[in-house]
């Protein structure tokens, strides 16, 4: 379960009023509690958000440990008081300084991160393939790099970590069909 980020915003005819934005993760909270007219609302959308991500994010580097970083990368958004704005903004949401801030995030847990995937995908194979399994994983900036050897077969294959993060058990699911469909 990830982190809960909520915005308390409410459409106003004139614009929007703006209450507060919480993370659920480490009780952070910034209260804005004014109303602000819709052009460039976004950026104070944006900017709000980022406080508090980077608010969470300090407190991550003082105390997280790797699942703690893991539910921070897997945050939703919650629009408490249904509002059209927030709703048409995130949703196709693409900000740089958030997403510089979730790619250093991802650096922190990378090596845990392919490390459990290797070790889950290593147990999954030894018990379904009847032979000797041979798996290597290397980490390349953003991507696992796996390679499998048995029955005298060599299969190499390329996971972007971002996807771990997006679905953890489709990429495991997908990754091991497609060995185990090499070794048949």
């Amino acid at each position: 379960m990830g982190m809960q980020i909520s915005f308390f915003v409410k459409d106003q005819s004139a614009g929007c009023y703006f209450e507060k934005i919480q993370a659920s993760f480490f009780e952070e909270e910034k209260v804005i509690e004014q109303a602000y007219p819709k052009e460039g609302f976004d950026a104070i959308l944006d900017e709000a958000l980022l406080a508090v991500l980077r608010n969470v994010f300090d407190t991550l580097e003082k105390v997280g440990d790797t699942e703690d970083y893991l539910q921070f990368l897997d945050f939703k958004i919650k629009n408490v008081y249904n509002s059209a704005f927030v709703s048409k903004h995130f949703l196709l949401y693409q900000n740089t300084e958030v997403e510089e801030l979730m790619a250093h995030v991802l650096t922190e847990i990378a090596d845990p991160l392919a490390e459990g995937y290797f070790e889950s995908l290593i147990d999954y194979l030894e018990t379904t393939i009847d032979d000797e399994v041979f798996v290597d994983f290397r980490l390349n900036g953003e991507e696992l790099l796996l390679e499998v050897q048995s029955q005298g077969r060599k299969v190499s294959l390329v996971e972007p970590l971002k996807q771990l993060m997006i679905d953890y058990d489709e990429s495991f699911e997908r990754v091991a069909t497609e060995i185990l469909e090499s070794f048949v």
